[in-house]
């Protein structure tokens, strides 16, 4: 069964300008939006990362300092001091 369709009326040129007017304003306001989102985000990013950095090292720092301490204990158990 096939379906008929209206034809297509014409629209006031106002109606189609305020419409085309409003798309383009939207549009606009997105990018801007966007915009002012994404430098936001960059600089939380970059923060983010050198805190990351900082504590990636301090992690390391202990890492080294536990398996220094953990040979040292192993040391007194494998070869107990004679008296």
């Amino acid at each position: 069964m096939t379906r008929g369709f209206k034809p297509s009326t014409n629209v006031a040129p106002l109606i189609k300008f305020g419409r085309w007017s409003l798309l383009l304003l939207g549009i606009s306001y997105g990018a801007t939006k966007h915009s002012f989102l994404q430098n936001n985000a960059d600089k939380t990013k970059e923060t983010r990362y050198k805190l990351k950095a900082v504590k990636e090292i301090k992690i390391s720092e202990d890492k080294i300092k536990f398996a220094a301490e953990e040979l040292n204990n192993l040391e007194l158990i494998l070869n107990p001091v004679k008296v």
